[in-house]
C-alpha cells in the first residue's frame, strides 16, 4: 500500500472514532441535560413548595392555638389574616400547578389532590374563624367557639396536611436522588466514553504512527546507509526495499542510478588509465627526445663556436651576425630542452617523505643570496609547517614562485616577497606575495599553461614553463593553485597541500 493511502486510511479511522465519540457524547449529554432540566423544573420547585407549606402549616397552627387561648396581639392577628388571605391561596395555586404536571399513573398525584382538598377546607374553616373573630360580641364565647373549631377541625387538617407533606417529601426526595444518580451516571458515562475513545484513539494513533514511521524511516535509513557507502567508493552497494509504495520506487531508482554511476565510473577509470598511459608515453617521449636532442645540439654549438674561432677574420659583418643568431638560438634551444627535461622528471621519484618547509625556504634563500643582494630584495616568511610530500618538487615549487617575485619587479622599486601559511583543516594554504608588475585578470588562468609567456624575451628571460611546473607539483600533492593580481599592483600566488598525503 502506498504511503499516501496509509495516511488517508489512518486519518479516516481517526475521524470515524472521533465522530462516534461525538455522537455518543451528544446522546448521553442530552440525557443528562434532560435529567438536569427535570430536577430544575419539576422536583426542586415541588420540594421548595412542600417545604414552604410545611413551614406555613406549623406556623398557622401555632398562631391559631395562641389566638384561641387569648392571644389578641395585633401582629399575631395580622399574620393569621396574611396566611389565610395570601399564603394559603398561593400554596393552593402552586399545588394545582404541580398536579397538572404529574402523570395520571403517578401515585403522588393522589397525595397532591388530597393536599389540595385539605388546603381548600383549611381556607374555608379559616375564613369562618376570621368572620367569627370579627362578628362576635362576646369575647369569651368567641374564644370557646374558636377553640372548639380549632380542636375539632384545624388540628385534624393540620395532621392530615402534615402527613401528606411528609409523604410527598419522602417520595420527591427519593425521585430527586434517583434523578441525581442518573445525572451522575450519565456524566460518568460521558467521562468513560471520552476516556475509552481517547485511550483507544491514542493507542491506534501510536500503532498507525509507528507503522507508518517504520515504513518510512527503515527505507530512508537503508538509502542513507547505501548512499554513505557509495560516497566512500563502494559503488556495488544496493538497497532492498520491498513493497508497492513511493519509497520502494525510490529504492529502485536509487539502484538504477547506482548501476549507471558504476558504469560511468568504470568508463572514466578506463579513460583515466588510457590517459595515464598516453601521458606516460608522452612524458617518456619528451624525456627521450629532450635527452637525445642534447647531443646533436652540443655538436652544432661546438661547430658554430669552432667556425667563429677559426674563420672570424674571413667572415663579413652579415656572416658574423648570422653566426651570432645561430649561437643565440642554440643557447635558447639548450635552455628549452633543459626545462623540458626538468618538467618530464617531476614526480619520477614518488617517495613521500616528511619535509621541513622552513629548511626548504632557507636553502633557496642561500642559493639566491647574490641575486637578492644585487637587487636589494627582501624575502619574509612565516613559521612554516612540516608536511608530507616530495622534497625535491616542493623545493622547486617555492623556488619558482620566489624567482617570479624577484624577476618580475617594477622599475625603481626594491623587490619584496612575503610567504604566509594558513591552516584550512585538511589542507595547508600557502601564499607567495610580491610587489612586482602584476598582470591583467584575463591572464590568471593562462600563466599556468606550459610555454605561455606574457612578456618579451628581451625584457624578462625564461621559457614560460616555470608556473606550469608549479601547477604539476601542486596537483601531485592533491592541492590547487591560483593567482590574484592586478597590473602594477603585484601578484599573490595561492596554493594548497593535502595534509594526510601518503602516496602520489
Amino acid at each position: 500500500m502506498k504511503i499516501s493511502h496509509k495516511l488517508i486510511l489512518a486519518f479516516s479511522v481517526l475521524i470515524v472514532i472521533l465522530t462516534a465519540e461525538i455522537i455518543l457524547n451528544q446522546v448521553i449529554t442530552n440525557r443528562a441535560t434532560k435529567t438536569y432540566e427535570t430536577l430544575q423544573s419539576e422536583i426542586n420547585p415541588t420540594l421548595s413548595v412542600l417545604k414552604h407549606y410545611e413551614s406555613i402549616n406549623k406556623e398557622f397552627t401555632l398562631l391559631l392555638n395562641n389566638r384561641v387561648n387569648g392571644d389578641d396581639r395585633i401582629s399575631s392577628i395580622n399574620r393569621i389574616r396574611g396566611i389565610i388571605d395570601v399564603e394559603l391561596a398561593y400554596l393552593e395555586a402552586e399545588l394545582k400547578s404541580i398536579k397538572e404536571s404529574i402523570p395520571i399513573e403517578n401515585p403522588d398525584k393522589l397525595l397532591i389532590e388530597e393536599l389540595i382538598k385539605d388546603t381548600e377546607k383549611l381556607i374555608s374553616i379559616s375564613e369562618k374563624l376570621k368572620l367569627l373573630f370579627k362578628n362576635s360580641k362576646n369575647q369569651q364565647d368567641l374564644l370557646n367557639t374558636a377553640k372548639g373549631i380549632y380542636q375539632s377541625d384545624i388540628l385534624v387538617l393540620h395532621a392530615s396536611i402534615d402527613k401528606n407533606i411528609n409523604q410527598l417529601n419522602v417520595n420527591y426526595k427519593r425521585e430527586f436522588e434517583a434523578y441525581n444518580n442518573e445525572l451522575a451516571k450519565n456524566l460518568k458515562n460521558v467521562s468513560n466514553i471520552i476516556l475509552l475513545t481517547g485511550t483507544f484513539g491514542i493507542i491506534l494513533a501510536l500503532i498507525i504512527t509507528f507503522q507508518i514511521t517504520y515504513s518510512i524511516s527503515d527505507p530512508i535509513f537503508k538509502l542513507k546507509k547505501a548512499a554513505l557507502k557509495m560516497s566512500k567508493g563502494n559503488l556495488d552497494e544496493r538497497v532492498q526495499i520491498t513493497g508497492d509504495n513511493e519509497l520502494a520506487e525510490l529504492g529502485k531508482h536509487f539502484n538504477h542510478m547506482a548501476n549507471a554511476l558504476k558504469k560511468s565510473f568504470n568508463e572514466q577509470e578506463n579513460q583515466i588509465e588510457e590517459i595515464k598511459s598516453v601521458n606516460k608515453e608522452l612524458e617518456q617521449f619528451v624525456y627521450v627526445a629532450s635527452h637525445d636532442l642534447q647531443e646533436p645540439l652540443r655538436t652544432m654549438s661546438s661547430y658554430v663556436g669552432l667556425i667563429r674561432e677559426l674563420y672570424i677574420d674571413k667572415l663579413d659583418d652579415n656572416a658574423s651576425k648570422y653566426m651570432s643568431h645561430v649561437e643565440d638560438a642554440s643557447l635558447r634551444m639548450k635552455t628549452l630542452i633543459k626545462d623540458l627535461l626538468d618538467y618530464s622528471k617531476i614526480g619520477k621519484e614518488k617517495t613521500v617523505t616528511t619535509v621541513d618547509l622552513n629548511q626548504i625556504v632557507k636553502d633557496i634563500l642561500t642559493d639566491h643570496e647574490l641575486i637578492i643582494k644585487d637587487s636589494n630584495a627582501t624575502v619574509d616568511y612565516d613559521v612554516l609547517p612540516t608536511v608530507n610530500g616530495l622534497e625535491v618538487e616542493l623545493k622547486q615549487l617555492f623556488q619558482n614562485l620566489i624567482n617570479n617575485g624577484l624577476k618580475f619587479r617594477k622599475e625603481g622599486t626594491d623587490p619584496h616577497v612575503q610567504i604566509q601559511v594558513e591552516d584550512q583543516g585538511e589542507y595547508w594554504q600557502f601564499s607567495v606575495k610580491d610587489n612586482g608588475i602584476g598582470m591583467d585578470k584575463k591572464f590568471h588562468e593562462r600563466v599556468f599553461i606550459i610555454f605561455q609567456r606574457l612578456h618579451n624575451r628581451n625584457d624578462y628571460q625564461g621559457t614560460g614553463i616555470g608556473l606550469s611546473i608549479c601547477k604539476k607539483i601542486v596537483d601531485m600533492h592533491k592541492g590547487e593553485i591560483w593567482i590574484e593580481s592586478e597590473v602594477n599592483q603585484g601578484s599573490t600566488f595561492y596554493f594548497t597541500i593535502f595534509k594526510d598525503l601518503n602516496e602520489i
